[in-house]
């Protein structure tokens, strides 16, 4: 009996339309801390990235059904909520300017991210092509301009916020996000531990993103030593990008 009123809530929380929360950005930018304060949210549903493309109402009954076959839906959610950080997992427009999605830039500066991704990757596999600069800061490059154009393209509004205000600014982030977001209860810096956390392919699997809560980060990589035209060409993006997506949000934003 119990098996069949699980199944029957999992049958109910896909066929019912539900809102949505995408947040664009890419790796190494604190996604799987912010994806898992969302997701531990009462109305909201999801914590970890989806590696899927949302191509029209299809993609969002799919990404419904890939969620709830191996989550519980919550009683009485309002969001499903996907991070996408890659160029291969696109979002149309149609989806992104309904007025049932809301959309969360998000960037961390390149000083930062690439050196993150070097080390995630010698880690995983060090036969990787993410374990060389030049292609990180291509990835990085790329996913920023793709980022910018979705954003020049929208014509609903989003929230914009630097992804180091997450950790350093979090009462302000987390309170006019909620507030943005119509939440009753707002989001908090301490969050559930949830099935999947710390696997691969469901986001960080560091130790900390275990700890339940917003912790200091200290790697700030300030000893780095980045190529001077690798970092330089990011910076110059980075900074450009962001113009746009503060400018763009029309006060909708965090920045640090």
């Amino acid at each position: 009996m119990l098996h069949a009123r699980t199944n029957a809530r999992r049958a109910m929380a896909i066929v019912l339309p539900k809102q949505h929360i995408f947040l664009l950005s890419h790796m190494r930018a604190y996604t799987s801390l912010f994806g898992h304060i969302l997701g531990s949210n009462p109305e909201i549903c999801g914590y970890y990235e989806m590696h899927i493309g949302y191509y029209g109402w299809k993609s969002l009954i799919r990404q419904k059904l890939l969620y709830f076959r191996r989550e519980d839906p919550k009683p009485h959610f309002v969001y499903m909520f996907d991070k996408v950080l890659h160029n291969e997992h696109n979002v149309v427009l149609d989806i992104l300017n309904s007025q049932g999605t809301k959309t969360i830039f998000c960037l961390r500066q390149p000083q930062e991210v690439i050196p993150s991704i070097l080390r995630l990757y010698q880690g995983i596999d060090p036969s990787h092509p993410f374990n060389s600069e030049s292609f990180a800061t291509d990835y990085y490059i790329q996913r920023l301009i793709a980022l910018e154009t979705i954003a020049m393209s929208m014509a609903e509004e989003f929230f914009y916020l630097d992804a180091n205000s997450i950790k350093y600014e979090s009462d302000e982030c987390l309170g006019k996000l909620s507030d943005w977001l119509g939440l009753k209860k707002e989001l908090s810096p301490i969050y559930e531990v949830q099935r999947n956390t710390s696997r691969e392919r469901y986001g960080d699997t560091s130790p900390r993103i275990g700890t339940g809560r917003i912790t200091e980060d200290h790697s700030r990589y300030t000893n780095f030593n980045h190529e001077v035209e690798l970092i330089k060409t990011a910076a110059f993006v980075y900074d450009r990008v962001r113009t746009t997506l503060i400018r763009k949000s029309a006060s909708n934003c965090v920045v640090q």
